[in-house]
């Protein structure tokens, strides 16, 4: 076989749709074998996770310490345990601006091995 077809079956990608209640938190979910890769760097960004970065982000990490200026948001929070490599994304008090998708690349060393999750938020009225 043509070798892009090694390629092809090392990336890693997931897509999850999450709902969430305006006014109300929500968590994102995103983590990586932290034993196994040791600290890595992270983002979280706005849209599809494109080749490289993120779009629009929204906060970084390098292993567990969040990049300086990288929050865009306190509304923005990790709240899971980094060390055990759970750097799923929390978003405090929810608005309809904050419907859409993110995204969340986690930098794995080497070619073609980032790990990319696609989460895809709606926000419903707790009226109903």
């Amino acid at each position: 076989p043509p070798p892009w077809v090694l390629l092809v079956n090392q990336f890693s990608e997931c897509s999850v749709q999450i709902i969430g209640v305006r006014g109300q938190s929500v968590t994102l979910p995103c983590s990586y074998d932290i034993n196994h890769h040791g600290g890595l760097s992270v983002c979280w960004g706005r849209g599809d996770v494109p080749n490289n970065g993120c779009n629009r982000l929204i906060i970084a990490l390098d292993g567990q310490t969040v990049r300086k200026n990288t929050r865009l948001s306190s509304r923005y929070q990790l709240l899971g345990p980094l060390d055990q490599g759970d750097i799923s994304l929390t978003i405090l008090n929810l608005t309809d601006e904050d419907a859409g998708r993110y995204g969340c690349r986690v930098e794995v060393t080497g070619w073609f091995n980032d790990e990319k999750y696609h989460i895809d938020l709606f926000i419903f009225n707790s009226s109903g």
